[in-house]
Parts: structure tokens; C-alpha cells; sequence
């Protein structure tokens, strides 16, 4: 699984999908939901939450053994600790893991500190500052469905909606390493 991750990794990136949701508009916030008590907070008015969703560029499908179809990047991703975010469940506290800001978009560091992503784009002044207020980012990394050509392509939370329900991403409240 590993190999056929970083086979993968080599052809291609990951397209970098940022936004910033609230207790204020929740139409932005789906599908991450605002943090619960023991989880990033703030203070100061509504928690205002930064997501990060690093999404492969060049998706690497494959079969477990038992049969089932994944996808072998964000298979790797779990097996060094990013938990699997299903339909079901709400994201962990990871602090092994983390995201770091860098002159041209974002890098997700894996537990030994090495770039597990790195999706290049313009990082708004206001997700940096919610991320910053709570030390923490939801960060996301998988694969979103194909999108089909007839149609505009959905927003990412829409997309984030329908990768969880198929499995396919990984996820957790990891701290922002500046």
C-alpha cells in the first residue's frame, strides 16, 4: 500500500482547498462541524473554524484484501495516524500531525515532520486568523468524487460531504506550526 502511495505521490500534487466557517454560517461550515467542548475553542463570539482540504491531485486505487476498493494515498495517511472521517464520525485531536504555512500554500507534515502534502494557492487573511485564534486547522486529506464535465463543479464542503460517505478522506484537528 505504501509503495503504491508514494508511486502516486510522484505523479502528481494535491489540489489545496481552503475556507473558513462559523457557528454564524453553517451553510459554510458543512460538513466540519464547529468544535465541541475539549476541542479548539475561543472566547472571544462564535468559533470560527479554518479547514484545509489537501486533495490528490492523482488519486492511486487499489484493493485491501478483503476486497474493497480505496484509495492508496489516504490509506497511507491512516496508517501513520490521520484517522479515517467517515459519515459518522467527528474528527480527532491529532498532534502528531500538522499544518504549516509556506510562501506559495500549505503543507500537511505527517508524524515524522516530513511534507505528507503540499497544495500551493492564496491563503485568505481570514483563515489564517481563525486558524492562528485557535491553534488548531481542520485538515482533510483525500480524495473528493469525480466531477463531471456537464455539470459546475460543487462547492469543496458539497464534494467533503460525499467523500465521507465514501470513505475516502482522512481527517482530524491537527495544530497550525508556524
Amino acid at each position: 500500500m505504501l509503495a503504491v502511495a508514494d508511486d502516486a505521490k510522484r505523479r502528481g500534487g494535491e489540489r489545496l482547498h481552503v475556507w473558513v466557517t462559523s457557528q454564524e454560517k453553517p451553510w459554510a461550515a458543512a460538513p466540519f462541524p464547529i468544535p465541541q467542548p475539549g476541542e479548539p475553542s475561543h472566547a472571544d463570539g462564535p468559533v470560527v473554524v479554518a479547514v484545509a482540504w489537501f486533495e490528490s491531485a492523482s488519486a492511486a486505487w487499489t484493493e485491501t484484501l478483503t476486497g474493497s476498493r480505496c484509495e492508496a494515498q489516504v490509506e497511507a495517511a491512516i496508517l501513520l495516524g490521520l484517522p479515517r472521517w467517515t459519515s459518522a464520525t467527528h474528527p480527532a485531536r491529532v498532534t502528531t500531525w500538522g499544518v504549516s504555512p509556506h510562501a506559495t500554500g500549505l503543507a500537511l507534515l505527517d508524524p515524522t515532520g516530513h511534507v505528507f502534502a503540499y497544495g500551493v494557492g492564496e491563503i485568505p487573511s481570514t483563515w489564517t486568523t481563525a486558524a492562528r485564534a485557535l491553534g488548531a486547522v481542520a485538515a482533510v486529506y483525500g480524495v473528493g468524487p469525480l466531477q463531471q464535465a456537464e455539470h459546475p463543479e460543487p462547492l469543496p464542503a458539497q464534494r467533503l460531504t460525499e467523500a465521507r460517505r465514501d470513505g475516502t478522506v482522512a481527517a482530524a484537528w491537527v495544530p497550525l506550526l508556524e
